[in-house]
């Protein structure tokens, strides 16, 4: 046994000897009558089961609620990539590409600053790339929502997804563009 083993096990029985020292040395618990003697139950046995009355309530109308999509946005359906009901979504898997070391004088501020700025673009640019495919992918699944009618709450927070996406890329397109 080496001695490093030695003192970790030292260490370890002289805690659990502490520990039992301290548990033995506490005065006996002191309950009363009252607290030793568990309550009686308080439940009561459960009701027969009453059968239900089934009611349907009638729809205030037969025709679906209209859905505003802006048209501005929106790509023919055609164009859009087929969205399975049947398989999940599984995201492109391909291997990561290392992002390239600073292989410069690291006394040299000014040319770590220039990569530092050359990867926070390239940053950006595969930002702008991946929206285009991000959109396209969430503007399927809104078409493929308003076909199934789900609640108008998560309709709109595609829209909003699909908005928020549009602006940042726009928004780097005006930094790449300074």
């Amino acid at each position: 046994m080496r001695q490093t083993q030695a003192v970790a096990l030292v260490l370890i029985l002289g805690g659990l000897g502490y520990a039992f020292w301290a548990l033995y040395s506490l005065p006996p618990l002191q309950l009363s009558h009252e607290q030793a003697t568990p309550a009686p139950s308080q439940t009561n046995p459960l009701a027969p089961v009453k059968k239900t009355i089934d009611i349907t309530l009638p729809a205030i109308s037969a025709e679906p609620a209209p859905v505003n999509i802006a048209a501005d946005n929106v790509p023919p359906v055609s164009a859009l990539p087929e969205v399975s009901d049947n398989e999940p979504y599984v995201p492109p898997i391909s291997p990561s590409s290392p992002t390239p070391a600073y292989h410069g004088d690291l006394a040299d501020h000014q040319a770590y600053l220039a990569h530092q700025s050359a990867q926070v673009v390239q940053m950006k640019q595969d930002y702008i790339a991946a929206v285009d495919k991000k959109v396209a992918r969430l503007e399927a699944l809104l078409t493929k929502g308003v076909r199934h009618q789900l609640p108008p709450e998560q309709l709109q927070e595609a829209r909003d997804k699909i908005r928020g996406l549009r602006a940042m890329q726009a928004q780097l397109r005006r930094e790449l563009a300074q």
